[in-house]
């Protein structure tokens, strides 16, 4: 009887600390379909395997920019989609106000994002990113929250995105755009944004690689360079070097080694995506064949 009270014992022992191991991390994303595409697949699984308790918000408006969740936040709309993950459950909890969101959990991390089109034109982000997040902060519960930003990806090179037109249709302008606009955004909010998270650099990385090569299938190319439709990412290996960046850029833990990863995804390739996505953690601003 007594080696099994033992048993129990050790038994909790060992759950007990394997729960204090699991730090919990609440991120919240104000964003649109990009943001979807980054946080809301892959992320939890890979910060379980890490060590991480991830708690996701994405506070999504299809198409969004800064200035219209600056007017969605200002007037009050509850136009604006919930979607959260909790313990790798997935869902929608309808339209909230941009306020509801923000005071829903004590966010460590709340991000913010410029719509693709304009990603890479400074002058679209003001205003708005300054007034976001102001906005923010005084809504935050959590004292000790820090404020990122999400760099976003240049479209593939025969995207029929409308707005490819403000970059010639040329998928390198429109990354180095992207990269000198979130720069020049990080240098006037020195004091408020801590970091970003440069996926764009990561899907750029990767596009060196065979892990851009299209895949054709019903005549139709099935990967344009990590997109399904010339903007969105893939299913799976763009998101997932999304979730790999993000990751790294939250935690300082590197993807580079770790299991998880898309059902289809081989362990050759999950690795390339991952070190496309470490690549771009260290060398943000510019890409890493």
């Amino acid at each position: 009887m007594g080696r099994f009270l033992l048993a129990i014992v050790l038994l909790l022992s060992s759950v007990s600390s394997i729960a204090q191991s699991q730090r919990t991390l609440r991120v919240l994303a104000i964003g649109n379909s990009f943001s979807e595409d980054a946080v809301e697949q892959y992320l939890w699984e890979l910060g379980k395997e890490a060590g991480i308790n991830f708690v996701i918000g994405n506070a999504y408006r299809g198409g969004w920019s800064l200035a219209a969740h600056w007017k969605d936040a200002s007037t009050r709309a509850a136009d604006t989609e919930y979607r959260k993950v909790v313990n790798g459950r997935r869902t929608n909890l309808g339209k909230r106000t941009i306020k509801d969101i923000v005071t829903d959990e004590p966010w460590d991390v709340i991000t913010l994002q410029q719509v693709s089109q304009e990603a890479g034109r400074e002058e679209s982000y003001e205003p708005s990113l300054s007034l976001m997040i102001g906005y923010v902060k005084a809504l935050a519960t959590n004292d000790s929250v820090r404020l990122g930003f999400h760099q976003t990806w240049a479209y593939a090179q025969d995207s029929n995105h409308g707005g490819f037109a403000y970059y010639d249709r040329n998928q390198f302008l429109m990354y180095a755009s992207i990269v000198a606009a979130v720069e020049e955004a990080m240098q006037n909010h020195r004091g408020d944004l801590q970091f970003y998270i440069p996926v764009g650099t990561a899907i750029q990385n990767a596009r060196t690689t065979e892990l851009a090569d299209p895949v054709i299938g019903d005549a139709q190319p099935v990967n344009r360079e990590l997109t399904r439709d010339g903007f969105h990412l893939n299913y799976t290996i763009g998101r997932y070097i999304a979730a790999c960046t993000w990751l790294e850029a939250l935690t300082g833990i590197s993807s580079v080694g770790l299991k998880s990863r898309p059902k289809g995804v081989t362990p050759v390739q999950a690795e390339l995506a991952q070190r496309a996505a470490h690549a771009a953690i260290e060398v943000p601003v510019a890409v890493t064949p």
